[in-house]
């Protein structure tokens, strides 16, 4: 009998995985939070992996005598070293167009939110004060506002179709487009003039060697003075150090995060404290929908892979 290991999990439970795999006769082994030890253990004699947040590293791989494909649950495969998977035939691949509408839509929030103040105003009336939440000079319409957009894969793609119809100004920065945007006031622009003229930056590229830390003190320093950051990306898009002092000098108006280098984000973390930057606990892609599709297509990739059909969204 075949074996597939799902090396760590944030489910309830793996009841969606189970029926599918015990349909093809294929033993289901898992972990919710395994040390290294006990993923070495569990993944070392698997013909099938699938992972959401375990870091499969170099020495964990070296140890796979069987594994025919690795899964990542999600869009980001950086805890998975894929040159070294990819050194041993075994195929990654991960699931890319899941949450594709959740994550655009929270984009959308946190931009209306910064725009129109919809927080620090509710905050106002909560305690109960009436009139604006925050000065008026920063009560603003996206209209013929410029926001960039760094990354237009099927998310970034998203956010522009949401944005357009409130008639901002759209700069767009990705390497692997060369093609001209048809869409209306949206252009295709070198990264350093989307950083000089953007009024709000929205990142949406995944983790890579070129753009890790592609928010730090350099690129800050191009910036508008009042600029408005926004990351649904991965964590270590934005060197985190250089972002808090660009706060702190107020040359950033507003932050808004829902992804962190470091997760789950340390309790005494400095970003926490800040008046202007507004933080989520990397739900952007949650939705009962968009987790449902994600564990379906996960398994689905490994039953592919156990009939010897051709897969797909191989990253390595």
């Amino acid at each position: 009998m075949k074996n597939v290991a799902i090396t760590d999990y944030t489910f309830e439970d793996l009841s969606v995985e189970k029926n599918i795999f015990d349909k093809h006769g294929i033993k289901l082994s898992s972990e919710r939070s395994p040390s290294k030890k006990e993923l070495i253990e569990l993944t070392k004699n698997a013909d099938y992996i699938i992972t959401q947040f375990a870091k499969l590293e170099t020495d964990i791989i070296d140890n796979l005598l069987k594994a025919r494909i690795i899964v990542r649950y999600g869009v980001g495969y950086d805890n998975v070293d894929i040159e070294k998977a990819k050194s041993k035939n075994i195929p990654v691949c991960n699931i890319p167009d899941y949450c594709v509408d959740e994550v655009a839509d929270h984009t959308l929030a946190f931009i209306l939110n910064l725009t129109r103040g919809i927080t620090k105003n509710h905050q106002k009336v909560a305690k109960g004060s009436w009139g604006l939440g925050i000065p008026l000079c920063d009560m603003k319409s996206l209209n013929n506002m410029n926001v960039g957009i760094i990354g237009y894969g099927r998310i970034g793609q998203a956010v522009v179709d949401r944005l357009i119809p409130f008639k901002p100004n759209i700069l767009i920065s990705d390497p692997f487009c060369i093609s001209p945007i048809r869409k209306s006031n949206a252009s295709l622009v070198d990264i350093s003039v989307l950083l000089k003229n953007s009024d709000i930056i929205s990142l949406h590229c995944p983790s890579t060697e070129k753009t890790r830390n592609i928010i730090s003190h350099p690129s800050l320093s191009l910036m508008k003075k009042g600029v408005s950051i926004i990351n649904l990306g991965r964590g270590d898009l934005i060197e985190m150090d250089s972002l808090i002092n660009f706060i702190k000098n107020k040359t950033i108006n507003y932050v808004a995060l829902d992804v962190f280098d470091d997760e789950p984000l340390a309790e005494t973390h400095p970003i926490r404290h800040f008046d202007n930057v507004l933080l989520s606990s990397h739900v952007a892609s949650a939705s009962i929908k968009a987790i449902q599709r994600l564990r379906q297509s996960a398994a689905e990739l490994i039953i592919k892979c156990h009939n010897n059909e051709k897969l797909m969204n191989i990253v390595n």
